[in-house]
């Protein structure tokens, strides 16, 4: 079994969804301030700023469907971080920091967000991040079998 962000295709594997983040964004302070509304902050305010973005290569689809959905909101996601670099928490949030820049991140992100940078919630809620469990669709395996009946049980939250 796997954890993936993006459902394969196709009849060889089976998923089951085991989490959606709404994600929201990472401004400097002062650009939250002037950009965020009672419900959050809009796409389509962001326009003046950079993506930080993570590899194409390191998921090509959810990257693809972000750059889709920013697209559709007037901004150009043209940046691309480089081939084999990876972004990390402190890369993204210094350029966040500086003013230039946005970042994707969901609410209960793990980091800490320094002094300086603020999270907003995304109006309407147009980017949705989803984990997915996948696992070969021939597998007999029962200690899997428990697993993702695990993963179907109701959570108590």
């Amino acid at each position: 079994m796997g954890l993936l962000r993006v459902r394969p295709t196709g009849q060889e594997f089976d998923a089951i969804l085991v989490h959606k983040e709404r994600l929201g964004v990472l401004l400097a302070a002062q650009q939250a301030a002037e950009l965020a509304g009672p419900a959050g902050t809009a796409l389509d305010a962001l326009t003046e700023l950079e993506w930080v973005t993570f590899p194409r290569s390191d998921s090509p689809a959810w990257h693809d469907e972000l750059t889709a959905t920013l697209r559709s909101h007037g901004l150009d996601p043209r940046a691309q971080a480089p081939e084999g670099q990876r972004l990390i928490a402190e890369v993204k949030l210094a350029a966040v920091a500086a003013g230039r820049a946005f970042a994707l991140a969901p609410p209960d992100w793990s980091q800490a967000i320094p002094e300086g940078v603020s999270w907003s919630p995304l109006v309407g809620h147009p980017l949705i991040r989803r984990t997915w469990a996948v696992w070969p669709a021939d597998s007999r395996r029962q200690d899997l079998g428990r697993l993702i009946a695990a993963f179907e049980q109701p959570s108590s939250d």
